[in-house]
């Protein structure tokens, strides 16, 4: 991105203007992954995550502050300027610096980060700028305006990248230490994070392309995040300059007012889910007890006390909570799902158990082997074991991984499985929704700044309209 400071200082020598603050001559790669990581968890915590916890209905709107838009399922263009901006302007810019290192270990974990981007993009936007992406530079074209490519065909390059990544991660190279947040350096998962990835990419767009010799072959590797030491974080001390994105950006405002959602604790309790007391506070003014409420009840009752309901808890929120990019839960569930429509090695039952296992490990609870055995996943039939991987699915990421909650919660959403969809759906319509009973957001607004600035922008769309991989 080229900045012009010439109305701040004097530029005696015009030279002086075309230089990219972000990527400077004497820039090492260590300082450029530091920075990538760092505006990625930035982009999932403060932006994705942080609206995808009220559409993914794990929270809702408290008392004391007026019903806000996204509350009502009304997007402004406006919202997503960060996410867009952030991501290509700064996370994809030191990608592609780090993507022409000498060091393989560099150009592997580029390209990881390359693909967990554009993947997030793909879900949020639909068809983004792909191709001519990232290539303002004189050397490679000067692309100021780049076209978009279709969402449907931006998947399948970012399987082959992310092979390209597994084979750099493979090859020998320089020691990386700590200015890789995520793994300090560990190639080994990094590769596991690759492939993890990869089954997550895979598995997305099962439904739409013919994809099972792919993912055959990539359970078959056995190289995957499944424990909780191979969790693909960053962590933040919670100390000025180390606190969690979303704390963060919601702190800078008016701070937390957010309330346990009824969406979620009525699941819960049909099938005694105890991660409901890890996952939210008791209620003040009741103990032992958590005290949910119907989507945006609580704004609309003017007498209702902030006692009065159950906030969420700190491992949900806070500054020192980190942001988790993958899990070993998630991959589990990728591996259970996988199972059971390719008939991979993997046992689903044994790969649905470890997810729930994992999850409730991460939360500090007990017994998730029984909770797991009491769902009674192995009798079901293949069409009653997806439901209940997406259902699973959808309250493990509660409080951790919302926004990956609620992509997922769209994919598994089908007439069989009713997350969202039909009257019978899990989803509450909130009071006041700017959209029909039982009709639910699909996807971001393309941001005003590229509908403003770039003109082969894509015409803007509806929050209902459909990425390609949603049924």
């Amino acid at each position: 991105m080229i900045t012009l400071t010439c109305w701040l200082v004097s530029c005696d020598n015009l030279s002086e203007i075309n230089i990219d603050p972000n990527n400077p001559s004497s820039a090492r790669p260590q300082e450029v992954l530091t920075s990538a990581e760092g505006y990625i968890t930035f982009i999932m915590d403060s932006q994705f995550n942080d609206n995808a916890f009220l559409w993914g209905q794990y929270w809702t709107w408290g008392p004391g502050v007026s019903l806000g838009d996204v509350a009502r399922y009304i997007q402004l263009p406006t919202e997503g300027n960060q996410a867009w901006a952030r991501s290509y302007s700064d996370a994809l810019a030191d990608i592609k610096f780090l993507k022409k290192a000498d060091n393989a270990g560099f150009r592997g974990m580029a390209k990881v980060l390359e693909v967990y981007v554009y993947q997030y993009l793909v879900d949020h936007f639909g068809d983004i700028p792909y191709t001519d992406a990232i290539k303002g530079a004189i050397e490679d074209g000067s692309i100021l305006a780049p076209t978009y490519d279709d969402d449907a065909t931006i998947y399948p390059k970012l399987v082959t990248t992310l092979d390209e990544a597994m084979v750099d991660l493979s090859s020998p190279s320089q020691a990386i230490g700590t200015e890789d947040m995520i793994y300090a350096g560990d190639l080994s998962k990094w590769i596991k994070f690759a492939n993890s990835l990869k089954l997550r990419v895979l598995m997305r767009m099962s439904d739409v392309n013919d994809v099972s010799a792919q993912v055959i072959e990539t359970v078959a590797t056995g190289q995957f995040i499944e424990s909780g030491d191979e969790i693909a974080q960053v962590a933040f001390t919670g100390a000025s300059g180390s606190e969690n994105p979303m704390f963060a950006w919601e702190e800078a405002s008016i701070g937390l007012f957010y309330k346990a959602a009824s969406t979620v604790t009525a699941v819960q309790d049909e099938s005694a889910d105890p991660r409901k007391f890890a996952l939210y506070k008791e209620a003040e003014a009741f103990p032992d007890s958590i005290v949910s409420a119907y989507q945006n009840e609580i704004a609309l009752n003017f007498t209702a006390e902030d006692k009065d309901w159950s906030d969420p808890a700190d491992i949900a929120y806070g500054a020192a909570v980190s942001t988790i990019l993958m899990s070993d839960w998630e991959t589990w569930f990728l591996r259970a799902e996988a199972a059971v429509k390719f008939g991979t090695a993997d046992d689903a039952a044994t790969s649905f158990d470890n997810a729930i296992v994992a999850n409730f490990d991460f939360l500090g609870v007990a017994d998730g082997a029984t909770y797991a055995a009491n769902l009674g996943f192995a009798g079901n039939s293949d069409q009653g074991k997806i439901n209940t991987i997406g259902v699973q699915k959808w309250l493990s990421m509660n409080g951790l991984q919302e926004a990956e909650g609620w992509i997922e919660a769209r994919r598994f959403d089908t007439p069989e499985n009713p997350i969202f969809s039909g009257t019978n759906g899990i989803y509450q319509t909130p009071i006041q929704s700017a959209l029909p009973d039982h009709v639910f957001p699909s996807r971001w607004l393309y941001p005003e700044s590229e509908q403003t600035l770039n003109p082969n922008a894509r015409p803007q769309a509806s929050i209902t309209d459909k990425v390609f991989w949603d049924r």
